[in-house]
């Protein structure tokens, strides 16, 4: 599919998507998506990305993850993060990672973290 045809596809229509049809798009069509197209893809969408898919989102991209879509990213998943892609997540998308999320990061990763990220 052509970048184009991507960014022109609705919320529902990106919905849509089988989580197959969704992994056979290419890093650079996955970077292609908008910030409203990502925050519209369903958990089960979100969960079944490649780590490859995840790195090629943008970190506007990653941060217009709601935090459902967050805590539905497997162990793998979130330890595969950009530092940078950590760096932009809310309070509240931190606090739907998971104890075996946070014992996977890096040291470079938490360090990404800012107290100002910190769930009290």
């Amino acid at each position: 599919m052509q970048t184009a045809d991507l960014k022109a596809l609705t919320t529902a229509e990106v919905v849509a998507l089988t989580t197959a049809q969704l992994n056979a798009l290419t890093t650079d069509e996955v970077a292609a998506l908008t910030t409203v197209q990502v925050a519209a893809m369903t958990t089960a969408q979100v969960a079944s990305l490649s780590t490859a898919s995840l790195d090629a989102l943008t970190t506007g991209q990653f941060a217009a993850l709601t935090t459902a879509q967050v805590a539905a990213l497997t162990t793998a998943q979130v330890a595969a993060l950009e530092t940078a892609d950590l760096a932009a997540l809310t309070t509240a998308q931190v606090k739907a990672l998971t104890t075996a999320d946070v014992a996977a990061l890096t040291t470079d990763e938490v360090a990404a973290l800012t107290t100002a990220q910190s769930p009290t």
